[in-house]
């Protein structure tokens, strides 16, 4: 099974999604549904409401709480990209002008801030408790993730701990959250609740893993993306602190110069992607993520063998396969 075929096996409740993501806005405030719409129409690939609603079909459960839940998981998925986009100065967003570009950091915090709530309201109307304080703590965690990346900008002596404390708040926590509410619509154990929340984590931790190689390592007629994004914010990724691992005392020294510099150009990532060439970065950082996707897959051994299993497994391996 192919990724396209996964997301064709849910293709009818997917556009349940995409139609509630703008039905489900609602708000009094023209200029705030036209904010949120346009967010909301830049092209998301929908990844963790897909596999909320596989990880509910592989579990046994086939009703519209799935659908709707996953506008939840989207808005804060939306929400959280807003308000990364504002604090990055970010100009652009998915190949368009960014939200906070178009309508200033005022009005894109206070949409931002709106999603949330619109979130939780539908939250309250379609999950249960235990959904209401998953997906509460999960908005928490993230939060949480956000100040620790901003206090290690720029620090070379960042540690690998580090590094996962920060990618599992701001992006596995996520993951992990849809695909065990799916488990958890189907009235599943608390056991096998539990495997799928760590499939979703492990899964999230390779995804941004995959991410970070492909800044600074992926070929932009490829990946469509600009190198050096990470570079150019001072966050250091998976690459960069196995590099400062290997390099030689005074390479470090050179690097850790780049860092702390208030702005970074092409001249300083052609330098440290050299470098990462040198210590053949790329194929240490795959090793790492390759054991997370591994760690997630074996997570589904605990469920039956059906389509949507597959159907997870498929999607999971294409998230990570990405264009280098």
């Amino acid at each position: 099974m192919t990724a396209d075929n996964a997301l064709e096996l849910i293709r009818e409740d997917l556009d349940k999604v995409e139609k509630a993501l703008l039905e489900n806005i609602g708000s009094g405030v023209p200029l705030i549904n036209e904010v949120v719409s346009y967010l909301l129409s830049s092209g998301g690939k929908r990844l963790r409401p897909a596999f909320m609603i596989l990880s509910s079909r592989m579990c046994g459960y086939s009703g519209e709480k799935a659908v709707m839940l996953s506008v939840v998981i989207e808005y804060i998925h939306t929400a959280t990209l807003l308000h990364d986009d504002i604090i990055d100065g970010a100009k652009y967003r998915r190949g368009m002008p960014s939200a906070n570009g178009v309508y200033g950091n005022d009005i894109a915090v206070l949409c931002g801030d709106f999603l949330y709530s619109r979130g939780y309201i539908t939250l309250t109307e379609w999950g249960d408790k235990a959904i209401q304080r998953l997906l509460s703590s999960t908005a928490m965690i993230m939060s949480e993730g956000e100040v620790v990346q901003l206090l290690k900008t720029a620090d070379i002596n960042i540690t690998m701990e580090d590094y996962l404390r920060i990618i599992e708040s701001k992006t596995a926590v996520l993951f992990s959250s849809a695909c065990e509410i799916g488990a958890r619509l189907a009235g599943l154990s608390e056991d096998k609740c539990a495997s799928m929340a760590s499939f979703g984590r492990d899964l999230g931790l390779a995804f941004q893993m995959s991410d970070d190689i492909l800044d600074y390592l992926g070929q932009r007629e490829k990946t469509g993306k600009a190198p050096g994004t990470d570079l150019k914010e001072g966050k250091l990724t998976l690459p960069v602190i196995l590099l400062v691992k290997e390099a030689a005392e005074e390479e470090k020294k050179s690097i850790s110069r780049i860092f702390t510099n208030d702005a970074r150009d092409e001249a300083d990532l052609k330098y440290i992607v050299g470098l990462m060439e040198k210590y053949s970065v790329r194929e240490k950082s795959e090793d790492i993520m390759l054991d997370y996707i591994s760690g997630a897959l074996s997570r589904l051994d605990d469920f039956p063998r059906s389509e949507y299993r597959d159907a997870m497994a498929a999607l999971a391996k294409a998230m990570i396969h990405r264009q280098k």
